[in-house]
């Protein structure tokens, strides 16, 4: 387990899950701020121009109704009330004026709109491709959880949103789980599901991590053998065949009568065909 020990050192170095965890979301939190302070102005725009319009409408209105009783109006001699009319006209049509452009106004405002929606939309689509909107969504999705306050509840919380498919939500519990209740036996179960959980998203780094903790930390644990032989997958995965030998040697050899030394023989038989080496000899 040496190598293993040896490879977790740089790997460790390179990721860190919590400080990775707080850049996306503040990173996350900062396009949300961005983008709702642009959509609050925007709005605001849009409604003082719609004021105006309604204000102009309703000027125009006065104005015409006015018109109207000028032109009723038999006592005014033809000349006032013709000044009358003309100056009346002239101020339709500056508000009428006004009135189109705020129009304008509102509808360059309403593509603005539009236009910061589909860029925000396009945003989160970016970060979910990444995967990092999907860690997102679980941190809000475990801020709404009600934890339980003994560590078997916990844990099944976990399990439970393991079984109902939210993969990310149950790595966080479990995660949750190892740093409450670090030296409890159970944590080892905990660091094999995150493990297992990298390894279906092919984080097979993150993955050698959590199956490391398990054969370090709890090296009595019935868990040790199967994190053993995965965390020798996950380096196949990343492409270092000779640490997964190894790995695979270990394993067969110090558990020779579990299902996971029947695995890890079979790999190096498998690893013997493709490289033309020969498997080590069973003792």
């Amino acid at each position: 387990m040496r190598r293993l020990a040896l490879l977790l050192l740089p790997v460790a170095a390179c990721w860190v899950p919590v400080e990775r965890g707080r850049q996306m979301e503040e990173r996350i939190a900062r396009v949300e701020d961005e983008n709702r302070l642009a959509v609050k102005q925007l709005e605001e725009q849009r409604s003082v121009l719609r004021e105006r319009v309604a204000e102009a409408d309703k000027k125009i209105a006065e104005v015409q109704k006015k018109l109207d009783e000028l032109n009723q109006a038999a006592r005014r001699t033809g000349a006032d009330l013709a000044v009358e009319v003309d100056r009346l006209r002239e101020e339709v049509a500056r508000l009428r004026g006004s009135s189109e452009e705020s129009q304008h106004r509102i509808e360059t405002v309403g593509l603005a709109l539009e236009k910061l929606r589909s860029d925000l939309d396009g945003r989160f689509a970016a970060l979910k491709g990444s995967g990092a909107l999907e860690e997102y969504e679980a941190k809000r999705k475990i801020e709404a959880l009600p934890r339980p306050a003994d560590k078997a509840g916990l844990l099944a919380q976990a399990q439970e949103q393991e079984r109902a498919g939210e993969k990310v939500v149950a790595r966080e519990l479990y995660e949750e789980y190892t740093r409450r209740y670090p030296a409890d036996p159970r944590a080892a179960d905990a660091w094999f599901r995150i493990g297992e959980m990298h390894y279906g998203s092919q984080r097979y780094r993150e993955a050698v991590l959590a199956y490391g903790k398990v054969a370090e930390g709890f090296p009595r644990s019935d868990k040790v053998p199967d994190a053993k032989l995965r965390a020798g997958e996950s380096m196949l995965a990343l492409g270092l065949p000779d640490d997964a030998r190894a790995i695979f040697e270990e394993v067969a050899r110090q558990y020779p009568k579990t299902t996971a030394a029947q695995k890890a023989r079979t790999r190096l038989v498998d690893m013997k065909k493709k490289s033309g080496k020969p498997a080590p000899k069973k003792k």
